[in-house]
């Protein structure tokens, strides 16, 4: 799934699904025909995000366009109610692509925990710091490069010197390879949105060491693999090292993950069927709604309508 981009999910009523609130600019219903446009807020859904949903919500309406929210967790959804605004609970990383992150059977672990983190405040990379054996997948947004053309990470973020990271982007192929050389996955931001990382990780095989976090990373985050600390560098070590010690089944993690997505994949499609029955059509069955929209070999990508 790429974010800041438009995807659409039917023709007939016209539905499209924005990842991020770029491109909303381009689009328009007609004098006879609503078009629907739904999205999950990226971050944490606040008192604060109201305004802006609400000047968008007025911008669409002009143009026949009526949005709906998809919130990442219920406090996030009584808040958009409150403000009278139409959501539905609806967690974003079901549209993270399966068919992308993958156990790897047989490869040797070298990495205690592995780290997919932008060189941002928010994440909270030094929390990390007393893990041995770390490898930060990382990005630099805006993009800053050293003398030599290359993120440095550790100029970022001097306490974790001693980990490794990518150097330059990396597509998901190599991410995926990565995540299977480690023992867990991290996620260590005390707010932000769902955090889709979290998602490729748990796809990928790899139990979770997670703090505390509003935005709604928790909801698909399976207690069976995932262990909750205190935003404490010692204590996420120590949780750390019990997943190495101690490594869950990542065939087990991935089939759980999956059987959890599907939960949430079948409110989506609830909120769609919903659309076609106020416009007095009728939807697809659930499987062939999900082997449409994210059975293609990358996902929901299929659908992009950004170029």
């Amino acid at each position: 799934m790429l974010v800041n981009n438009i995807y659409q999910i039917s023709e007939e009523p016209r539905i499209y699904l924005g990842i991020g609130s770029r491109h909303w600019e381009s689009l328009s219903g007609t004098a006879e025909n609503k078009t629907y446009l739904i999205t999950h807020p990226m971050w944490h859904f606040s008192l604060k995000s109201v305004f802006m949903y609400w000047k968008w919500k007025l911008v669409l309406k002009k143009r026949n366009v009526e949005l709906i929210l998809l919130q990442n967790s219920p406090s996030e959804l009584v808040i958009s109610k409150i403000a009278g605004l139409s959501g539905h609970f609806v967690n974003q990383n079901i549209h993270v692509c399966e068919h992308f992150f993958n156990p790897v059977p047989g490869v040797k672990k070298i990495y205690d925990a592995v780290y997919i983190a932008a060189a941002k405040k928010y994440k909270r990379i030094y929390l990390a710091k007393k893990i041995k054996k770390l490898f930060v997948i990382t990005y630099f947004w805006p993009d800053i490069r050293n003398e030599k053309g290359e993120w440095d990470l550790h100029a970022f973020e001097p306490t974790i010197k001693h980990a490794a990271f990518n150097k330059d982007r990396i597509d998901r192929t190599e991410i995926n390879n990565i995540l299977n050389l480690a023992h867990c996955g991290l996620a260590l931001s005390r707010k932000e949105g769902a955090m889709l990382a979290s998602m490729e990780y748990q796809l990928a095989g790899l139990p979770i060491v997670t703090t505390p976090s509003i935005g709604g990373r928790d909801v698909l985050l399976d207690p069976a693999h995932t262990i909750w600390v205190k935003s404490d560098p010692e204590k996420i070590a120590a949780a750390v090292d019990k997943f190495v010690k101690s490594p869950p089944d990542p065939v087990e993690i991935r089939n759980r993950t999956l059987a959890n997505i599907d939960f949430h994949r079948k409110r989506f499609y609830d909120v769609i069927d919903g659309i076609y029955k106020k416009n007095n059509s009728s939807m697809e069955t659930y499987d062939e709604f999900r082997k449409r929209i994210w059975g293609a070999a990358n996902g929901l990508e299929e659908h992009n309508i950004i170029q």
